[in-house]
């Protein structure tokens, strides 16, 4: 059982009030308890004190089993836990649960674009995820140079100016570094797969990505549907002064993951292509035969509204559910990435 919630048929009625209905369950409860108290006094009948207090608590009891309850009684008795923080090799990560959401937007929200719907049951296995966007500092370490839109690298920025192409290879790197077997290889017609047995560190696919951004949300953010909280989760065109900002220097979300609103777009693993409204369990994106032409999906919105979107209201751009892609060979001075592994207890070791 939750501790927090009270078991009590009597506790259960006290917790249902807030403060204005408490300020009326005194007044009430001392008007009738005043009333009956006097004419116990005054006839005689019984104790001015008893009555007094047999009908105060009479009256907080009533108003309090009446009143509209303050929190949802359907609520399960168990919360989910907070996602476990790790240190991942060179990455600190949380560990994320598997499970169901809703993936995209609802055909009612008047802010979502085509490219989001229809919105889909999407489930998911148990992944880990970097708590923040890979830093410049650690990018340059690794890669042996610094990304392109920072050089010389600063502390705790996010790399910035990456390919798609980059952030893979990077991932390959990290992943030898750590003594992990890395996910990506070239095929045979010189594109990109991905051994999704494997436990290295690879792109999160953009299920992965959507899910860990709401972190049990159903609302546009993964705090709510109001903008003017932005400033508090976000780096954006509204507060960045058009430059890219040290990770984590905003609130994470409810998981614990910073940066998934804002500050740079992030690569994911999928080539872009429309939804379908089936359900889908663990999905890697559109399969493509021809790994030279098209784009893959970038998430989160950036320190600054993209040429292509000037007439779009910002915001929009950096709710969980907004799409975005690109080139995979370019890398633009608001792009980078943030990495994800299988957690060790779910690899399949079969083939090592």
């Amino acid at each position: 059982m939750n501790p927090d919630r009270p078991t009590s048929f009597a506790a259960r009625s006290l917790a249902r009030l807030d403060r204005l209905q408490w300020a009326a369950v005194v007044a009430i409860g001392v008007a009738l308890g005043g009333g009956a108290g006097g004419a116990g006094f005054f006839l005689g009948e019984a104790p001015a004190w008893a009555i007094f207090w047999l009908a105060l608590f009479a009256g907080i009891y009533w108003l309090g089993y009446t009143a509209t309850p303050v929190f949802d009684e359907r609520r399960p008795d168990v919360s989910p836990p907070r996602p476990r923080r790790v240190c991942d090799g060179e990455l600190l990560m949380v560990d994320l649960p598997g499970g169901d959401f809703r993936m995209g937007s609802p055909a009612s929200d008047d802010l979502a674009r085509d490219d989001e719907k229809p919105q889909h049951q999407v489930t998911l296995a148990p992944f880990r995820m970097a708590v923040t966007p890979v830093t410049a500092e650690l990018y340059r370490e690794v890669m042996g140079q610094a990304s392109t839109g920072d050089d010389p690298p600063v502390a705790r920025l996010p790399a910035t100016g990456v390919s798609w192409l980059d952030a893979v290879e990077f991932c390959n790197r990290l992943s030898v570094r750590a003594g992990y077997r890395p996910c990506y290889s070239r095929g045979l017609l010189g594109g990109w797969r991905c051994d999704w047995r494997a436990d290295g560190y690879r792109l999160p696919t953009e299920a992965e990505w959507e899910y860990a951004c709401r972190a049990g949300s159903t609302s546009r953010f993964c705090f709510g549907d109001d903008p003017a909280v932005l400033d508090a989760y976000a780096w954006y065109e509204g507060n960045a002064k058009g430059a890219a900002q040290p990770v984590a220097t905003r609130r994470a979300n409810a998981w614990g993951l910073y940066d998934m609103h804002g500050n740079v777009w992030e690569w994911c693993w999928d080539w872009y292509g429309s939804y379908s409204s089936r359900p889908a369990r663990s999905p890697r994106g559109p399969i493509r035969w021809k790994f030279w032409a098209g784009t893959r999906v970038l998430r989160g919105g950036s320190f600054v509204n993209q040429p292509a979107s000037l007439f779009v209201y910002p915001p929009a751009l950096l709710r969980s559910a907004d799409r975005f892609d690109g080139a995979p060979e370019y890398g633009h001075g608001h792009f980078g990435f943030r990495c994800v592994r299988v957690p060790p207890q779910h690899v399949d070791r079969s083939t090592h």
